[in-house]
């Protein structure tokens, strides 16, 4: 996120009251990501096709089908997603950009054509009840989601953010669009409305790649051949896992959980609650990538270089010290300011949920799941910290233990009651978050100590 970065940098040396403004724009757009974007696009094309069809169970199909697309190909490519960033930053450091493209499209190659086979089995299952043209369509929009999540990898470093919204808007627009004309002819339409539109968003992604990062090659795969760190294979898996598997816990529980289409089950108790909450933490994904990747990256630079231009012991010190101090008031600003828009969303849920013609019943677990997500953004937040000061490990065990308690806490909530719904996900991101704090206080203490000794 560097080249972001330090774009964000130079709007933010105006010091004008617009310049501010500007920037927590772009990074709100920026760091919302694809997946905020999908929600939203769910939930709209959702109230679009609802006025086009009489049967409101084909809408739910519809969404829940989107939903587990997302969800299956964020898990199945996380084994790539990390690995194949750290492979990419090695190259750039290197200046060997042009092994960036081959390799993605090798990358892509692999993710696509292992994604379709993997989940071309399950897609047959819904040949007796959608028939087999949806089947075909939800297998081709699982790869197709498996090559843009790892185009969107690559699209991090480069500084041309206004064409990255320009094309996520445009494409998601018109798959509203497209919607919108063809809902009436039911549910295989409307996903393959969604198939055109991430086509169209895939290609003016590798295509913004294409002029970013030329080469002779079109095709390569040395990015297997080359150091693989299993830490982030397994990290990158383990952590979309984990964000995901409170999900699949409501969806394929008897008491929570009820049938779709197929094997797909969704949660009618559970799911609003929980997707409403993750469309607030954007402002704390502003601040998020305003803190850490301007001044945070800014001064993790001037440290590591001081130390390997051989800088006075003096210089070295403070450079140190003024890190630790902007990753400190990273996490301050960014806990300050989720903080304040949960409780906003607390305070005035009940007048929200009327505009939006919600059961008022959903605002118990919509309040613990605000408090969730904006862990996860906390967490989140450690993570990439953690991820600077090259501590694989460490994430690798936080990843993975989110996972566990997350599925056992979940678990342990629905056998609790109604009452403790979305306590399982809050408790599980409380405890790795804890866990967090304490891992990066002690790596900050040893800094020094581990900077010189131990590399």
């Amino acid at each position: 996120m560097a080249g972001i970065g330090f774009e964000l940098e130079k709007i933010l040396r105006k010091k004008r009251l617009f310049s501010i403004v500007k920037a927590y724009s772009y990074s709100a757009a920026i760091s919302s990501g694809p997946w905020l974007i999908s929600i939203v696009s769910i939930l709209i094309s959702g109230y679009i096709a609802k006025g086009m069809l009489k049967d409101a169970e084909v809408v739910g199909q519809f969404q829940v089908s989107v939903t587990y697309l997302i969800a299956l190909s964020l898990i199945f490519t996380g084994f790539f997603q990390l690995a194949f960033t750290r492979y990419v930053a090695d190259r750039i450091f290197e200046k060997k950009q042009e092994k960036t493209l081959p390799n993605l499209m090798g990358v892509i190659f692999i993710n696509m054509s292992v994604g379709f086979l993997l989940i071309l089995p399950f897609s047959l299952s819904f040949v007796d009840e959608a028939g087999p043209l949806f089947s075909l369509v939800y297998a081709f929009t699982f790869s197709l989601f498996c090559g843009v999540w790892m185009a969107n990898i690559v699209l991090s470093g480069l500084k041309n953010y206004k064409f990255i919204i320009y094309s996520f808007l445009f494409s998601y627009l018109l798959i509203l669009a497209l919607i919108y004309f063809f809902a009436k002819y039911g549910l295989t339409a409307m996903l393959s409305s969604f198939l055109v539109g991430h086509i169209l968003l895939f290609f003016l992604l590798v295509g913004l790649i294409l002029k970013k990062y030329p080469s002779d090659v079109m095709v390569e795969f040395d990015f297997l051949k080359s150091k693989m760190f299993l830490s982030l294979v397994f990290t990158g898996f383990l952590f979309n896992a984990g964000v995901w598997a409170d999900k699949f816990i409501f969806w394929f529980n008897g008491q929570t959980g009820s049938k779709v289409l197929g094997w797909m089950r969704d949660s009618a108790i559970y799911d609003l609650p929980i997707f409403m909450a993750y469309l607030a933490i954007a402002p704390g994904m502003a601040v998020f990538l305003l803190r850490v990747e301007t001044s945070f990256a800014k001064m993790y630079d001037i440290y590591y270089s001081a130390v390997r231009e051989g800088a006075t012991l003096e210089h070295i010190y403070k450079a140190g010290n003024d890190m630790i101090e902007s990753a400190r008031d990273a996490l301050t600003e960014i806990l300050r300011v989720q903080s304040i828009i949960t409780i906003l969303l607390i305070i005035f849920s009940e007048q929200i949920f009327k505009a939006l013609e919600l059961p008022l019943l959903y605002i118990p677990l919509f309040h613990i799941d605000l408090v969730s997500t904006q862990l996860q953004l906390f967490f989140m937040s450690l993570l990439a910290i953690l991820f600077y000061l090259d501590r694989r490990r460490a994430v690798l065990l936080l990843s993975g233990l989110l996972l566990l308690l997350n599925t056992l806490l979940s678990a342990l909530s629905i056998y609790l009651g109604p009452y403790y719904y979305g306590y399982g996900f809050a408790v599980s991101l409380l405890i790795v978050s804890v866990w967090g704090m304490y891992l990066l206080n002690r790596d900050f203490k040893r800094l020094h100590y581990e900077t010189f000794m131990l590399r």
